[in-house]
């Protein structure tokens, strides 16, 4: 759940004019208006004087102005300057004008667009609470709550909450999390990813290789997931000098029928050839023959110098290209 996610796209609620006949609600509305151009412009500053007078008043499009005004209280927030009452007080006034727009937001208002609104609220909600800010972790949790109530199909919610779990070192409630996600989206390549990398911050080498290989049951003609898969049997096998001769000869094997998947898929995959010359290497290492040792090297360099080759022709292809497209510029 992003806490800076765009609103500029929404912006569009400031435009549409009104019929208001009180001097009051007139005032309101150009405030509104005003305050809405402010924060077009990133002066917060302006807009938070403007759209403070506007919220003094009932009108129509109050519960908007409510949101615009707790969002430039929040931007208005400088982390360099905390400390200093007037900017520290940006944040409480926030998240009240925060609370206030969700609550008074119709979700079928502005053709569906206040139900974006409201959850925007909620998004903005849990950044304010974050260590930079509040520091409250335990309303960004219910927050985070709400806001996987709202929407309990989309598993970006169900990342953040992982994430807030994740800062917090509650690791088991952000493992369920993303377990909860793959259950909400089992055919999700992000999911996976998200596993994957979370595995991998917990030292679980083997239930990151399972996500990273599930990935590949989703994407069977995408080289990129194969080349990871071999990049990490790489890595473990470079780094980990615990591994046990045996689960080194399986990893390499592994690692190398990934990256000859993928340079299956995609033939000039300069960065599968570099991965396979570093893993024959690796198996070179590991081979206890020296003519089986010498063979491994020889096509280890082979591969390398084809990776250069093929490097070098793609960026001559590349550069050809441009050339040519610029002349046809100045020609035009």
């Amino acid at each position: 759940m992003s806490t800076r996610l765009t609103i500029v796209r929404l912006i569009a609620v400031a435009g549409l004019s009104v019929s208001l006949t009180a001097c009051g609600k007139l005032g309101a509305q150009k405030s509104f208006k005003d305050g809405i151009a402010a924060f077009q412009q990133q002066n917060y500053r302006e807009a938070i004087k403007e759209l403070d007078d506007a919220v003094k008043y009932e009108f129509e499009y109050r519960p908007y102005a409510y949101f615009y005004l707790a969002n430039s209280h929040d931007n208005a927030y400088k982390a360099t300057r905390k400390g200093d009452p007037v900017n520290d007080g940006h944040l409480p006034a926030a998240e009240k004008y925060y609370q206030m727009a969700h609550k008074e937001i119709d979700p079928a208002s502005r053709e569906g667009q206040g139900a974006i609104f409201k959850k925007r609220a909620l998004e903005y909600m849990v950044g304010l609470y974050g260590p930079d800010k509040l520091d409250a972790p335990e309303k960004a949790e219910e927050v985070g709550k709400q806001i996987v109530a709202l929407d309990p199909k989309d598993v970006n919610n169900y990342f953040g909450m992982a994430q807030l779990y994740k800062n917090a070192g509650r690791m088991e409630e952000a493992e369920e999390m993303l377990l909860r996600a793959k259950e909400v989206a089992p055919n999700s390549v992000d999911v996976q990813l998200q596993l994957a990398g979370f595995y991998n911050t917990q030292g679980d080498f083997d239930k990151t290789m399972e996500a990273f290989e599930s990935r590949i049951q989703l994407e069977p003609n995408n080289p990129e997931a194969y080349h990871t898969v071999a990049g990490y049997f790489e890595e473990k096998v470079r780094k980990d000098y615990t591994l046990k001769p045996a689960t080194k000869v399986d990893y390499i094997k592994r690692g190398l029928e990934a990256e000859d998947k993928a340079m299956g898929i995609k033939g000039d995959y300069v960065e599968a050839m570099v991965m396979k010359n570093l893993l024959l290497r690796q198996q070179a290492l590991v081979e206890k023959k020296p003519a089986k040792q010498q063979e491994l090297l020889k096509e280890a360099e082979a591969l390398r110098d084809k990776a250069i080759e093929t490097r070098n022709r793609l960026q001559g292809g590349a550069d050809a290209a441009a050339a040519k497209g610029e002349g046809a510029k100045k020609s035009n």
